[in-house]
């Protein structure tokens, strides 16, 4: 028997001692029983509101799930975009914005970054693609100026 089913049990148990409501004793236990109902009906909203949040929760969980199926790699500074792409990431050394640049960003050899306007160059000759998001972020750190 649950909770409301309990509740509900004492409600009758009290109309059927028929005890009367006016003396002392009956004002007492149907106030103690009114007390109780209101006890139940906020239980039962909690229980609600607590399962709708578990549902919402799952359902982040697994949007986060395939987020990061889809954009994570193995190595921290490689996420992919929605072509499979890799993307970079680079921190800005003025102002320490992270930047997420793909291979065609890079190989323009500068950006300018959106948060301070610093100009960031890369140099990325003689680099072979698995030493590319290793040298990208030391030369940002680092960046060459062109005499």
């Amino acid at each position: 028997m649950n909770v409301t089913e309990r509740v509900a049990y004492l409600r009758g148990l009290l109309e059927g001692m028929e005890l009367d409501t006016d003396k002392k004793e009956g004002k007492v236990w149907k106030a103690v029983v009114s007390v109780l109902e209101e006890f139940v009906e906020s239980i039962t909203d909690l229980e609600q509101q607590n399962a709708a949040l578990s549902e919402e929760l799952d359902d982040i969980y697994e949007e986060l799930s395939v987020i990061e199926e889809n954009f994570l790699d193995d190595d921290d500074d490689e996420f992919f975009d929605d072509e499979d792409e890799p993307l970079y990431q680079v921190i800005c050394p003025t102002c320490n914005e992270v930047i997420y640049m793909d291979d065609d960003l890079l190989s323009e050899g500068c950006i300018v970054c959106p948060a301070c306007g610093e100009e960031l160059e890369f140099d990325l000759s003689d680099l072979t693609d698995e030493d590319l998001a290793e040298s990208i972020i030391e030369s940002v750190e680092n960046p060459q100026e062109d005499s």
